[in-house]
């Protein structure tokens, strides 16, 4: 650290532990530049079948400030490194009597760390922007993923429970605050898959379900059927196709997932198979059929069925954790040995040709 940076740092602090401005550069800590993937291709694949990555460096993003055009484009590109280190420098550039342009930039920072699977170094700038001085309101997307980080840091899903569930509250209270309601809703749902408590659970969805969204409802109902409350469930789907149509794909999905819970495969398959076929993209029909299919007795046909989602989307279904795990579970199912190992060793080559940072490499099942 230069003598001039050093100077910098020690005296940004006011007495008593406060800092003075948004972009103070004691905030931040180093970004973690190491890639999951890039290490997951060292290990497992030779030098020369490994596919270009980008790889950033401090050098490449420092002493300027990065448009906003700049940075969404690396949020489109999953490039989350690239934006940890432009946000970084685009705060400690900007004027420090800025602070609705710094608190924009900060809602790319802590975006980035969490998306990165840096959460806990994400918690700590937080808690640190919590002692600046003078600091005003914190903008809405920044407190909701305040509220995300306990959970993705240290799995205290309760703790983003009650920081979700008083944004919740204050959005219940205005009328205009609809699509906010909304985007809680599910965030609170997430939550409940990770706390795998039952009693719990059951009390939040409660809470959930007097919102009146087909969407919120739909969701809540395919969390009942993961805690084996099907009749809860089946009320939920029953509210939802009062408001929808029949044949809608929501209602389609719902049944096929209720028939999936009642052990009804060939039933769940088929309808899958209509959502599927009536729109490609729709990644959860395409992975559910699949999975119909190993549960028939059919792992070559899942296989084959994820294989196809995936090669005809790369760059979406391609880099999906969900499907790639599904797709590593049927290969240990089929193959074992050599070939398996040089079939995962193909998908971790072609996962790593789309796919941005943070790739969670668990989905590989390697060891």
């Amino acid at each position: 650290m230069t003598n001039l940076l050093s100077g910098i740092r020690a005296n940004s602090q006011s007495p008593g532990g406060v800092y003075r401005s948004l972009n103070d550069p004691r905030l931040f800590e180093p970004t973690p530049l190491r890639d999951s993937l890039d290490e997951a291709l060292t290990t497992y694949v030779s030098s020369d079948s490994r596919p270009r990555r980008d790889a950033p460096t401090l050098s490449d993003f420092t002493r300027r400030v990065h448009g906003y055009e700049i940075l969404n484009q690396y949020v489109v590109g999953g490039q989350w490194r690239a934006l940890a280190l432009a946000s970084e420098s685009s705060i400690i550039e900007t004027f420090a009597d800025d602070q609705r342009t710094l608190l924009k930039y900060w809602v790319y920072r802590i975006l980035a760390l969490t998306q990165m699977g840096a959460s806990e170094v994400a918690d700590r700038e937080l808690g640190r922007l919590e002692q600046v001085s003078g600091l005003k309101k914190w903008p809405f997307e920044l407190r909701v993923l305040r509220a995300q980080v306990p959970g993705l840091a240290y799995g205290m899903w309760i703790k983003s429970v009650d920081r979700l569930c008083a944004l919740l509250r204050g959005c219940r209270r205005q009328a205009d605050q609809n699509q906010r309601v909304f985007r809680l809703s599910l965030m609170l749902l997430k939550c409940v898959v990770e706390m795998q408590d039952s009693s719990l659970a059951t009390q939040i969805l409660d809470q959930v379900t007097i919102e009146d969204d087909p969407l919120v409802l739909s969701a809540a109902a395919r969390m009942y059927l993961q805690l084996g409350g099907i009749p809860a469930a089946e009320r939920l789907f029953v509210r939802v196709e009062g408001m929808v149509a029949k044949d809608d794909k929501l209602t389609l999905m719902n049944r096929a997932l209720y028939a999936v819970a009642a052990g009804k495969w060939e039933t769940a398959r088929e309808m899958f198979a209509r959502v599927h076929g009536e729109c490609p993209e729709h990644l959860a029909a395409g992975n559910n059929l699949a999975l119909c299919d190993l549960y028939l007795g059919q792992p070559q046909a899942m296989l084959n069925g994820l294989q196809a989602l995936m090669g005809e989307a790369p760059a979406a279904a391609g880099t999906s954790e969900e499907l790639v795990f599904n797709y590593c579970t049927g290969l240990d199912l089929h193959y074992d040995g050599a070939k398996l190992r040089d079939a995962k060793a193909k998908k971790l080559v072609e996962v790593a040709t789309w796919a941005g940072d943070g790739f969670h490499t668990s989905s590989f099942k390697l060891t």
